[in-house]
């Protein structure tokens, strides 16, 4: 039965490359030799509940926090609150001595690499020939190799700084110093806050700008535990005296002991003109259907999230959208019907046979 099932595994690796969608053949023993069960996705509709105040605040993937890569002085400010910025437009400029000197450094590095890596490319072509004896083919190799870490280093402290690779390539051309950092927007965000002055001293531990991405939207608040406990995760909302609609994607498991109230967060669907710090009340949407998949469902398939559905003869790897309710359980947005069946265990076999017929890994 084992060489049935190896066989089985080697068929698959060996077809030629088939879409995300293609359906893996699985047969009944053979799931229970990779040790597959399936359990049923069960749909449950959220209930009515009173108007919800929420907040609408920042998605933590969208918002950053820049601090000064080196100590300095901060010697200009391009920003000030309320600023929109695009992606790598300048934030702060930092007069840093320690910046001089990763740059002097780098140059004195990058010259004694590439002097290194022409020894290394003449004494190989001599051990070829058999003109150089062991001993200085070693000793060259090794103060290559010495080399080559001494110059990855420094460029990634450069990196670290916010030298983008044009920079670098500028500072190898010109091999011109200056003290001066400038450090930018890492995407198009509006400036929450400016915390520092001009001339103001930098240790490098201290927050300079806080930018958050308008596009990327969170909504928070807190509940009375009898409100919180008519709420479903999954469960839609929708904007009173708006537009927006949003989906629960937390309702907090924990009860504050002094408060007796419940945190609940919520995503936004679609674009909104919802703007962080706004109070809005909200009403969920009664009747909607909320589905819940165990996390050993999913897998990262091609950058997708996949659950594996069961169908005649096998499972169809199929592409959801899904939200982290932080339980052990993801919400399923889209992509899966209430009653049908996602395999839970064994899915990593599931996900080798996918890449062995042409699906890649993400």
């Amino acid at each position: 039965m084992m060489n049935r099932c190896l066989s089985f595994f080697v068929i698959l690796a060996a077809w030629s490359p088939l879409v995300l969608a293609q359906n893996l053949l699985v047969s009944e023993e053979e799931q229970q030799m990779l040790g597959i069960s399936v359990i049923a996705v069960q749909a449950s509709s959220a209930g009515a509940t009173g108007s919800l105040t929420l907040q609408t605040g920042f998605a933590p993937q969208g918002e950053w926090l820049i601090k000064p890569p080196l100590p300095g002085i901060v010697q200009e400010l391009f920003v000030q609150a309320g600023d929109v910025v695009a992606a790598g437009d300048a934030l702060v400029s930092i007069r840093s001595a320690e910046f001089l000197a990763v740059q002097r450094d780098y140059l004195k590095a990058l010259a004694d690499w590439n002097l290194q890596q022409t020894a290394w490319e003449r004494d190989q072509k001599l051990k070829e020939a058999g003109s150089v004896s062991d001993r200085r083919w070693q000793e060259t190799r090794y103060a290559y190799r010495m080399a080559s870490a001494e110059y990855a280093g420094l460029r990634a402290q450069l990196e670290f700084a916010g030298y983008s690779e044009a920079d670098i390539g500028r500072l190898a051309e010109t091999m011109e110093v200056s003290p001066d950092l400038v450090l930018r927007a890492p995407a198009d965000a509006l400036v929450i806050e400016r915390t520092v002055m001009q001339g103001e001293n930098l240790s490098g531990d201290e927050t300079l700008v806080r930018l958050g991405q308008p596009g990327a939207l969170v909504l928070s608040g807190i509940l009375s535990r009898s409100a919180a406990s008519r709420l479903a995760e999954g469960a839609r909302i929708r904007q009173i005296d708006g537009e927006a609609e949003a989906v629960l994607v937390f309702v907090a498991s924990v009860i504050d002991p002094e408060t007796q109230t419940v945190q609940v967060r919520a995503e936004p669907i679609g674009s909104t003109d919802l703007v962080p710090g706004q109070l809005t009340r909200w009403q969920v949407q009664s009747g909607q259907p909320v589905l819940t998949v165990p996390s050993g469902a999913l897998v990262k398939l091609e950058g997708e999230d996949v659950v594996y559905v069961a169908v005649n003869g096998g499972f169809e790897p199929r592409a959801v959208r899904v939200s982290n309710t932080g339980s052990g359980h993801w919400l399923v947005l889209e992509g899966l019907e209430g009653g049908e069946r996602v395999a839970v265990s064994g899915t990593a076999a599931l996900k080798g046979m996918s890449i062995g017929m042409g699906g890649g890994d993400g």
